[in-house]
């Protein structure tokens, strides 16, 4: 092989290792960009979940003030937006710890297609003990739910503020 000859190969593999080097990087770029994206979008769409929790929970603690919803019921269903809630840190709140009280005495209480499967003198026998649950914790229980509606405004006002300013956009 010539001097000649190696300086072609050498000017042809140059032209075709540049264009494949600058395809590379753009394609690492453009994977940086969507990973990006994939985290703002996944953070945009846990904020709404949280946002969507949080509006539930306020107006389940409404419906309970109100009492237009069965205490245990109440509850039970308090108790499961709260463990939705923040990985579930706030289902031993002093301020909310009655919902889970109600819910760990009830849980066993049969529901639904369960409950339709029962004889009527076990249904008395449950409603009862349902009740004097209720009848135990009513107080307490209407004090809970005045809390978890300031509680969820509280969150609510915290979950719109950014933790983070992007001074570039001139946020």
């Amino acid at each position: 092989m010539s001097a000649q000859d190696a300086v072609i190969w050498l000017t042809a593999a140059i032209a075709f290792i540049i264009p494949l080097a600058g395809y590379a990087l753009h394609l690492h770029f453009e994977a940086k960009r969507q990973v990006v994206l994939a985290a703002e979008t996944h953070e945009r769409e846990r904020l709404q979940a949280r946002a969507n929790v949080l509006e539930n929970l306020s107006l389940l603690a409404k419906a309970i003030e109100d009492q237009q919803v069965n205490l245990t019921e109440g509850c039970w269903r308090v108790r499961v937006f709260l463990d939705l809630l923040d990985e579930g840190i706030h289902v031993h709140n002093p301020d909310l710890d009655v919902f889970d009280r109600v819910y760990q005495q009830t849980k066993h209480l049969a529901t639904h297609k369960e409950r339709s499967k029962l004889a009527s003198d076990q249904i008395a026998k449950q409603d009862k003990e349902r009740e004097a649950v209720e009848a135990e914790f009513s107080s307490q229980i209407q004090q809970a739910a005045i809390k978890l509606s300031a509680f969820c405004e509280v969150q609510t006002k915290l979950g719109a503020e950014p933790l983070f300013v992007n001074a570039a956009e001139g946020k």
